[in-house]
């Protein structure tokens, strides 16, 4: 374990600490900030503090300041109304970018300690404070894991092996698509970043298309992401945006397919590195260019059926992960969660293994299958890639059902092959890559009749815009438009009038259709512009749904007179 003085040593060799591109943060900048906080809490005798930030640089100084000033940390997953509640009955102050008024707690935002005056003092105290960290197991409920300073220290150093000399050499950026308020985040984004003295990206880059163009931006940069992110990236995008530039992807919390990887070697980099692990265990083991995951060397396991369990200096309790594991002599192999093992007809099927065969096939992005919440078969809820798509409106729903259980067929028996399927754009993951199991079982049980909706707005009081998608797996292409899929002119007509009852500007029916056309197909992953205009003197709405400036359906609903002064 690095002492006191060492840990604050190695800060001061950065030069640039925390950057967004345009201004970058010095660590002697960020040190007043942290000496101006930390005071600020012994003055205030401030025992527990919960901290939530968008910022990264922000996160890392309030940190920092309660290091310094011996207060515990308390870290919530989200702003959930739960989560406040647990906040108020447990913190002394709340730390974020912004004041948070629905809070019944002292709050300290960002620009208040940025503007609070401070001793100098050369003594930079390091209390092994306690952090709280939120994290959801298997059950979906939140649980309460603590970690220390020391732990999260000899982490990073851990850590900090796995990384090549050529890929630090030139002292990258980190970006992340991740959450600091979670395990892996704090652990790759904040502590490894601060360890080796590397300058961390201000915000955090949730889409593919910002972690490419902000790539650019720098002479080299690592990535801290996940699979979530990782399996969106097509070749559509702009990939050479972040040719050159990418010294390491970093990817945790979920298995990276083998398609998807092979796409980051061949047009990001060639070093990604995988981590396996969980908030109580910490980071347990990785896999870069091997096909088997290597054990940290600070870890001892032993492997049951019960799962892998795990014991190190940064776990000293052992921690049983229910993942089943077959080890070989140059490594182990991940065959998916216990609970993940299912038996069909006496047949022992692994979910996971199921998944990560499909997940080679160029159409499927993302997939989820588990056992029919109502019956003895499997289901599938599968994201498919853009040429997927393509496929989907060239062939329809029964010819992509019948070649992706083909491709299955060719290893799995015939009881492993899923019966029901349900198709979709993207697969809602949280940052963790989890999905939550209401959304799975709405997906699987619940036909979709409705459009997503991706943005809207009011853009004066009489002028709605919004912008919706066509789900692939609508229920309205049964039928009548069983191979080629469109929405009827009907339904789309159904999507109008609920969603001008959502915006509350029609409550009764219309009183009649003027000047309606339909001009161009309305197909599935279709996303359009939904604009409504309301005229109260003539009493008239009017519709226009565009997509890329070409109109698909337009016209006019006429409505009662007891609505034309609605709000």
């Amino acid at each position: 374990m690095m002492t006191s003085e060492q840990f604050w040593a190695e800060r001061a060799r950065s030069q640039a600490l925390f950057t967004t591109g345009q201004s970058s943060l010095s660590w002697q900048q960020a040190m007043a900030q942290i000496t101006a906080l930390s005071q600020y809490l012994s003055d205030h005798s401030v025992k527990r503090a919960g901290l939530y930030f968008d910022d990264n640089a922000h996160f890392a100084i309030a940190l920092l300041a309660c290091v310094q000033a011996g207060t515990d940390v308390y870290l919530p997953a989200n702003l959930s109304d739960e989560n406040a509640q647990w906040l108020e009955q447990t913190v002394d102050i709340y730390l974020s970018d912004e004041i948070n008024n629905q809070l019944n707690i002292p709050s300290l935002p960002a620009s208040a300690w940025i503007s609070q005056s401070y001793s100098e003092s050369d003594r930079k105290p390091i209390n092994n404070i306690a952090v709280f960290l939120q994290t959801s197991g298997s059950t979906g409920k939140a649980k309460l894991i603590k970690k220390d300073w020391n732990v999260l220290c000899l982490e990073a150093q851990i850590l900090a092996a796995v990384l090549p000399d050529s890929v630090i050499k030139d002292r990258p950026v980190v970006l992340g698509s991740v959450s600091v308020q979670h395990m892996y985040g704090l652990s790759f984004l904040i502590m490894l970043s601060m360890y080796l003295g590397l300058p961390l990206y201000r915000q955090r880059l949730i889409f593919p298309e910002l972690l490419l163009v902000t790539s650019q931006a720098f002479k080299k940069v690592i990535w801290i992401s996940s699979p979530t992110l990782l399996h969106t990236f097509r070749q559509t995008h702009d990939i050479s945006l972040a040719k050159g530039h990418v010294s390491a992807v970093i990817s945790a919390g979920g298995i990276l397919a083998q398609t998807n990887k092979d796409f980051l070697h061949e047009h990001i980099c060639s070093e990604v590195i995988e981590i396996y692990g969980s908030t109580e265990t910490g980071a347990v083991a990785s896999r870069i260019k091997q096909p088997y995951w290597q054990f940290f060397p600070d870890i001892s396991y032993s492997v049951s059926q019960n799962g892998l369990a795990v014991q190190s200096q940064r776990c000293t309790t052992e921690q049983l992960l229910a993942d089943a594991v077959v080890e070989h002599e140059n490594g182990f192999d991940l065959l998916g969660r216990i609970d993940r093992i299912i038996k069909l007809a006496d047949k022992r099927i692994s979910l996971m293994q199921l998944e990560n065969q499909l997940m080679q096939h160029e159409w499927v992005a993302d997939i989820h299958i588990l056992k029919h919440p109502e019956g003895t078969h499997l289901a599938a809820w599968v994201a498919l890639t853009d040429t997927g798509i393509q496929e989907w409106c060239k062939q329809g729903r029964k010819v992509i059902i019948h070649q992706l259980k083909n491709y299955l067929a060719k290893s799995q028996e015939k009881i492993a092959l899923p019966r029901h399927w349900r198709f979709t754009t993207m697969l809602p993951r949280n940052t963790q890559s989890k999905l939550n199991p209401e959304d799975v079982q709405q997906a699987i049980l619940q036909p979709v009749i409705n459009p997503v909706v991706l943005d809207q707005k009011m853009i004066s009081a009489d002028e709605y815009w919004l912008r919706i998608q066509v789900p692939l797996d609508l229920e309205y292409f049964k039928g009548h438009f069983d191979v080629f899929h469109l929405v009827p002119g009907v339904i789309q007509i159904k999507w109008i009038i609920e969603l001008l009852q959502q915006c509350s500007w029609l409550v009764q029916a219309p009183l009649q259709m003027e000047n309606l056309k339909f001009q161009h197909f309305l197909r599935p992953a279709d996303v359009v512009e939904l604009v409504f205009k309301r005229d109260c003197v003539r009493r008239k709405i009017s519709f226009q749904c565009t997509m890329q400036d070409k109109k698909i359906t337009s016209g006019r609903l006429v409505i009662p007179d007891s609505e034309s002064d609605a709000s």
